[in-house]
């Protein structure tokens, strides 16, 4: 295409106009020459510069994808300009320079496309993050030689990801960090326990990826605080949009604090008692109703998330992965993994009852029983959806951990490890480098 004209700055407001890669200029209706960036510092008595770019530019498109589905929201940038992919995963760039364009997108790891201005058009397949974590407690992560130990764990192994809780589930829900959300500082909400910025510069400069959980639909301090949005005992309403905003708003404050993914935690109704006060009531709708208001919720948090360059990722219910409809807690797999990034089976083989898959018990099998919930599971996920168990780190021998772990990573998945005092051991994880 040749050089182009990049900039003309002409004094006293009068009309230029170049023809790119001419070597001529309009100039009130006279042809002028023009040397490749010469600037011509008067003409009919009028200053003005000729600045002209030395380097070609060429259009480029093309689509950004996973290897098996197109990827939304993926962010392609050159040379300073960049475009956002749609639903079909597809990009255009009008003037691109030969050499390196970048793609990122939340959940997948940033690529570089060497652009050689002949393939005009490309095809750029992304690669997605291999999530090995672990979870970091409040207690934990208000202490810092605790903390400290669980860097230099990660250091030490192949753990490459910090799970943090930022909000409490059973007991409590209260929010551990100083949040500004407003329903959470007007109803008395927030207990600080850590300094969520310091502990995720520390996370940052150690080089590890960063994930909050968040309970969603499971808040007993904001049930309490705020009862219009409840369904029953301590569940808010999946199916009423406002009992939404909250942990939304949540989300999206973590998300401008510097995490790198926000996970939805009991983001279902409810089993048991609660289930059966709020059927009683009529407050549940049938199971495309529960599925779809939990898959909608879902797709709201990517919505308002992924321009703020957060991945989506939400926990689902252990047994909903082997059974085919949702237990009546609208977690169908097939429809709520659609719209999210990554999700995460609840696999913890003590969970299980004597039996499931052939094993007897379960627990006494923890590598077989991961590997059988996700022969279940896979299948029936969203295509290329990310899946990352959680998997049991308690009761456990390390010996017992690393065989789930192996059995995870046998299919080519990451892994979350579940421990609820924040305690782990190298004896327990693989070692190397994440």
């Amino acid at each position: 295409m040749g050089s182009r004209l990049a900039t003309i700055l002409i004094a006293a407001g009068l009309l230029a106009i170049g023809a790119e890669g001419a070597g001529i200029y309009l100039y009130g209706g006279d042809l002028v020459p023009a040397s490749e960036g010469k600037a011509y510092t008067m003409l009919k008595g009028v200053p003005f510069t000729i600045e002209r770019s030395d380097k070609p530019t060429y259009p480029l498109s093309g689509t950004v994808t996973s290897g098996t589905r197109p990827l939304a929201d993926a962010v392609v940038s050159a040379d300073g300009a960049s475009v956002t992919t749609g639903p079909d995963g597809a990009f255009s760039l009008s003037d691109v320079p030969i050499g390196p364009v970048t793609i990122t997108r939340p959940a997948y790891l940033p690529a570089t496309y060497d652009f050689d201005g002949v393939a005009l058009t490309a095809t750029i397949a992304l690669e997605p993050r291999i999530v090995k974590a672990i979870r970091i407690v409040p207690d934990v992560a208000a202490d810092d030689a605790k903390y400290q130990n669980l860097i230099d764990l990660a250091a030490a192994t192949t753990v490459n990801t910090f799970v943090f809780d930022t909000k409490g589930d059973y007991g409590a829900g209260q929010i551990y960090y100083d949040s500004k959300v407003p329903a959470a500082v007007s109803a008395g909400l927030v207990i600080v326990k850590f300094d969520v910025a310091k502990r995720l510069a520390e996370a940052k400069a150690a080089n590890l990826y960063t994930i909050t959980r968040i309970p969603t639909f499971l808040d007993p301090a904001y049930a309490k605080a705020y009862p219009a949005d409840v369904l029953a005992g301590d569940w808010l309403d999946p199916g009423n949009s406002n009992a939404w905003e909250y942990p939304l708003a949540l989300a999206k404050e973590a998300c401008t604090l510097g995490f790198d993914e926000i996970q939805f935690d009991y983001v279902r109704y409810p089993s048991g008692q609660a289930a059966a006060q709020a059927r009683s009531a009529g407050k549940v709708p049938d199971a495309a109703g529960r599925t779809a208001n939990v898959k909608a919720f879902l797709t709201e948090a990517v919505a308002r998330l992924h321009p703020l360059g957060c991945a989506v990722s939400a926990d689902i219910f252990g047994i909903v992965n082997a059974i085919a409809d949702d237990q009546g807690i609208g977690q169908l797999v097939e429809e709520v993994t659609i719209p999210i990034d990554a999700y995460s089976p609840m696999i913890y083989p003590e969970q299980w009852g004597s039996g499931w898959f052939g094993l007897k018990p379960p627990s006494s099998y923890p590598a077989e029983l991961v590997t059988s919930v996700l022969n279940a599971a896979t299948p029936r996920v969203a295509p290329g959806v990310i899946i990352r168990p959680w998997l049991q780190s308690y009761y456990y021998s390390g010996k017992q951990i690393l065989s789930e772990i192996a059995a995870a990573e046998a299919q080519g998945r990451g892994w979350i490890l579940w421990n609820s005092p924040g305690n782990y051991s190298a004896s327990g994880l693989p070692a190397g480098t994440g």
